[in-house]
């Protein structure tokens, strides 16, 4: 894996409410404690293979401050990871996804990286099944 693939650029971001929007309507979920994901295969000829967000709810955690915290180590996680799942989506395909923290405690970085991992290997077989119909 190239040093530059380490990296999370604007392309990679889920910016576009359109985008949101139809991931939220249509996608589907699995959990993978203290994280749940919501993801979506949609058509894309050109740009990054996945799209994603982050989400810590407000009403779980109401100082922003644990609220970045927590959405800084799940980017570290999937930044480090996301080799993974890029090798699983065809071509000409796009994933969007949408990470949503669950727990209400702050957990320290090796707990998320572990459910980013889980969730990589639940998500897998979902993809191949998606691309498989």
């Amino acid at each position: 894996m190239k040093k530059s693939s380490y990296s999370f650029p604007k392309e990679e971001r889920l910016c576009l409410k359109k985008q949101i929007a139809q991931l939220f309507e249509q996608g589907e979920s699995l959990m993978s404690y203290p994280v749940r994901l919501k993801y979506l295969l949609v058509d894309a000829p050109e740009g990054s293979p996945a799209k994603c967000l982050f989400s810590v709810p407000k009403k779980l955690f109401k100082r922003a401050v644990k609220r970045n915290l927590i959405r800084r180590r799940l980017r570290e996680a999937y930044r480090l990871h996301k080799a993974e799942l890029y090798s699983n989506i065809p071509e000409g395909k796009q994933l969007l996804i949408a990470f949503i923290y669950l727990d209400n405690k702050v957990l320290d970085y090796t707990s998320g990286e572990n459910a980013m991992r889980k969730a990589f290997a639940k998500l897998t077989p979902q993809i191949r099944n998606i691309t498989a119909k």
